[in-house]
């Protein structure tokens, strides 16, 4: 049984193991179930399961998605230029976070992608259950950024945080207080766990090559770490994605260094190969927060540009900063002082970073506490006639509806602290009994659910 039950919405093509967002649910999940919280993962549409979302499932994650979804070729070929809403991803995510109510009632809900914020925000059910609006883009923060989205997209995205009924979380004190400043809606830290928590456990071997994590973007300044290669003559560690690795072997096979390069590397492979290395350079311009700058200074001596907003996310005692004709020089420098990893941890970082990943559920979890749903007064709603003890998935199912009504839901939401609310794996019961105990065979409706999109 789980104390709350969490739907974290989602877009299909972030389920990668190596995408911000995709490392954000596995950490997100693990958190969750270590502090027995249980999590749905609705997505706009699947293709079949990979072997991150296995590895998804077996931490305790269930995912739900709509059937038959809208495809997005229409609106790709709209909007080849600049980009906006998708609606045929706001239709599926629309369905199939009804098909989640279906068969569950939910604490929150945690928006991962900007058409889930502005779909939750206006489906009716922002004054009974918690809507979180997650900040992964550094356009919903700040106005002075580089995005594929049309201008009044992102003007758009920033006006949804002045709802009242929405929650918004995000990674740093940094975003807390910038938002803060902006806005009179509740906003949280959340933080983001991290994806690989042996990065926190200290390395004893032998480390070379200066390392680059991410994809061959303008933002990300893969460029950047070439010129720096080129002029320093240090072997190169590389961890990026299929079309990345192409694209750095054949530079690098031309600048002359010894280098390697790692493809869309998770779990061990990918601690290991971040701890063998010596320095890290991290040249992007445009972050809403840096789990990779994360990851990289936890272990290694950082490099970044001067004056980087984003790195305000993160404590400056544990990272170096120069100007751009100052970053060789202190590569240099940085690589012959650390030799060996045991010298960088003398300056603390591990220690510091260690501290912070045992306070993130009870950061969640003031977010979560903070919200406090609409309570009915009324004693005629039919949940309330279903007698001493009712499984939610079957009492919707018993309406009939071809389509699920949001008052439907909304009855539920708004007359559950009537019951105890238990939660399992499957489905949501609730219940006036003290002594129940839910049965160990469950529904047909149930079962289905436990086994969606497999």
């Amino acid at each position: 049984m789980y104390n709350k039950r969490i739907a974290f919405l989602m877009s299909y093509q972030h389920l990668i193991p190596h995408g911000g967002i995709g490392q954000f649910a596995l950490s997100f999940v693990r958190l969750m179930k270590e502090n027995n919280v249980k999590v749905d993962i609705v997505t706009d549409k699947f293709d079949k399961h990979t072997e991150f979302t296995k590895t998804l499932i077996n931490d305790g994650a269930r995912f739900i998605h709509a059937d038959n979804p809208l495809p997005y070729t229409k609106h790709q070929g709209i909007f080849m230029y600049g980009d906006s809403y998708c609606l045929e991803r706001m239709i599926n995510f629309r369905n199939s976070v009804l098909k989640a109510f279906e068969s569950n009632i939910y604490d929150s809900i945690v928006c991962n992608t900007y058409e889930t914020s502005r779909l939750l925000s206006e489906m009716g059910l922002e004054d009974c259950v918690q809507i979180i609006n997650y900040t992964h883009l550094e356009s919903q923060i700040f106005t002075d950024t580089k995005n594929p989205f049309l201008d009044n997209v992102n003007q758009t995205m920033r006006l949804q945080m002045l709802l009242n009924s929405i929650t918004i979380g995000t990674q740093s004190v940094f975003n807390c207080n910038t938002l803060s400043s902006k806005f009179t809606v509740p906003v949280f830290e959340c933080p983001i766990p991290l994806p690989e928590p042996s990065l926190l456990e200290k390395y004893n071997g032998k480390r070379e090559g200066v390392l680059f994590i991410g994809r061959w973007e303008e933002g990300k300044g893969p460029e950047d770490f070439l010129e720096i290669i080129e002029k320093t003559q240090l072997p190169a560690k590389v961890m990026t994605n299929h079309n990345g690795a192409k694209k750095f072997e054949a530079r690098l096979r031309k600048i002359g260094v010894p280098y390697e390069i790692k493809e869309s590397i998770i779990g061990q492979e990918k601690v290991n190969f971040i701890k063998s290395a010596r320095v890290a350079f991290n040249p992007s311009t445009v972050e809403s927060y840096g789990i990779a700058f994360l990851e990289q200074h936890i272990q290694l001596p950082t490099v970044v540009y001067d004056n980087m907003r984003w790195t305000k996310n993160f404590d400056s005692k544990y990272f170096y900063t120069a100007p751009q004709e100052g970053i060789v020089n202190l590569i240099k420098q940085l690589y012959n002082e650390f030799e060996v990893a045991q010298s960088y941890y003398e300056k603390g970082a591990l220690e510091f970073y260690s501290a912070k990943e045992g306070k993130n559920f009870t950061q969640w979890n003031e977010c979560f506490e903070s919200f406090k749903g609409k309570q009915s007064k009324s004693n005629t709603a039919g949940i309330l006639q279903q007698g001493d003890t009712v499984s939610y998935a079957d009492y919707i199912k018993s309406l009939n509806r071809t389509t699920l009504c949001i008052d439907d839901i909304r009855s539920v939401l708004t007359n559950k602290h009537k019951f105890k609310v238990i939660y399992n794996d499957t489905d949501t019961w609730l219940t006036t009994d003290e002594n129940f105990e839910v049965p160990e065979t469950v529904s047909t409706t149930q079962s289905a659910g436990l086994f969606e999109g497999l």
